[in-house]
């Protein structure tokens, strides 16, 4: 657990490492984050800490603001005197701390986007996991949704990098599944944990990923996964 809330951690400081180069020009550009551009992206992800902070056009009223949002969420995966986990049993705050991690790492992705930089898919690995086993648990309901209640189909995904995730996304009389057997299986999806998570988020486009050697796929069933399972986007 205590590794989950370091890899939230770091991804607050690395938004806040982003944030603070967004010049007054940046704030109206637009974001892969639908209808939000710069300024609104900083706002939200600042919430209820972006109005302590006076001027949020200002840049270092701004990153402030992001500050002070870091330091509210770490106090509440620490526990403390906070009275929300108290409530919660392990495997629900695991599940926040996931959710966490992969909000955290895809609105960093639309910021670095936004203002031309590059998002380096090695940084954040551990986070990066976390964010895939929560998107992996939607996974199979989002099979069944798009293949029909009379269609079995069945997609290999295999997850490169720190994630251990080998495992077939089947289809079966209308139910979606994880499965291990991997026997026969003709369709695939491989790749790092930062392309998957932004191609289930609706970040980038699967062919640009290709060509970065992030992401690689075969079969129809492989070739309908990464053009159409979207998750949120």
């Amino acid at each position: 657990m205590r590794a989950a809330v370091a890899g939230v951690e770091g991804l607050w400081d690395r938004l806040i490492e982003v944030a603070s180069r967004v010049g007054p020009d940046d704030r109206s550009r637009s974001t892969p984050c639908p209808d939000t551009d710069v300024g609104g992206l900083i706002r939200h992800l600042a919430g209820v800490h972006a109005a302590a902070g006076g001027d949020q056009d200002a840049p270092d009223s701004a990153v402030d603001g992001l500050r002070r949002a870091r330091a509210a969420q770490i106090a509440v995966w620490d526990g403390g005197d906070q009275p929300l986990l108290v409530a919660v049993d392990q495997k629900v705050h695991r599940r926040m701390l996931q959710a966490s991690c992969l909000d955290l790492w895809v609105h960093t992705y639309d910021l670095a986007t936004a203002i031309g930089e590059p998002v380096d898919l090695d940084q954040d690995s551990h986070a990066l996991g976390e964010a895939w086993r929560y998107l992996s648990e939607y996974l199979p309901r989002l099979l069944a949704r798009r293949s029909g209640p009379a269609e079995d189909s069945s997609v290999r995904i295999f997850v490169r990098g720190a994630v251990n995730h080998d495992a077939v996304l089947a289809v079966r009389d209308g139910r979606g599944l994880w499965s291990p057997d991997r026997c026969g299986v003709e369709h695939r999806v491989s790749g790092e944990p930062g392309a998957l998570v932004g191609l289930l988020t609706g970040r980038g486009d699967p062919e640009d990923w290709r060509r970065r050697g992030a992401l690689e796929w075969s079969g129809s069933a492989g070739e309908a996964f990464v053009h159409g399972a979207r998750l949120f986007g």
